[in-house]
């Protein structure tokens, strides 16, 4: 008696553990909803500064005051990465704050950052073959800032090397080498 009430007892265990499917999530999904802060503490509104989709997935960048800094983020709807610190670029220079994010991301190399309100332009520049693409521009003003955050995403084959930054003359303003 006692083993078939074992055997019960084992079978209804069985049954309650099942193979659930999980949702993967969609990659082109732009995030939306409530903007929450994944790096320091945000002491004032975060503000989405853009977003759309490159290569399939769906992308959104914020900026938001922490105490005396300002953090960036940029989110998908599987990745978050934020950063803090002393954003705007020092007199005189084009860029400000520039990050990478990680190439286990998989994300096509996304490179963003801050530059002065006289960039018109941000390429992100292939060092072997010349080539480049432009990055997506988002002016700060409703952040209460001046000059541009920039998003730029590396199509496959191209290896990214360095940023320019150009005014509308066309004149390159200045060369930012990645590490």
């Amino acid at each position: 008696m006692t083993r078939r009430v074992a055997l019960l007892l084992a079978a209804a265990v069985l049954a309650a553990c099942q193979a659930v499917p999980i949702e993967t999530p969609n990659r082109s999904a732009i995030p939306s909803g409530s903007i929450v802060p994944h790096g320091a503490d945000a002491t004032g509104p975060a503000v989405e500064l853009g977003s759309g989709r490159a290569f399939g997935i769906g992308w959104r960048y914020a900026i938001y005051p922490s105490g005396d800094e300002w953090c960036t983020q940029f989110e998908t709807v599987g990745v978050a990465t934020s950063g803090c610190g002393d954003l705007l670029p020092e007199e005189g220079r084009a860029f400000g704050s520039v990050g990478r994010l990680a190439p286990d991301s998989g994300i096509p190399g996304p490179v963003e950052g801050v530059v002065s309100e006289e960039v018109a332009t941000v390429w992100l520049v292939d060092g072997e073959t010349g080539g480049r693409v432009p990055a997506i521009l988002m002016q700060l003003d409703d952040a209460g800032l001046e000059g541009s955050a920039f998003v730029g995403f590396t199509p496959e084959g191209m290896t990214i090397t360095h940023l320019q930054a150009v005014k509308r003359s066309g004149e390159i303003v200045e060369t930012f080498e990645l590490p």
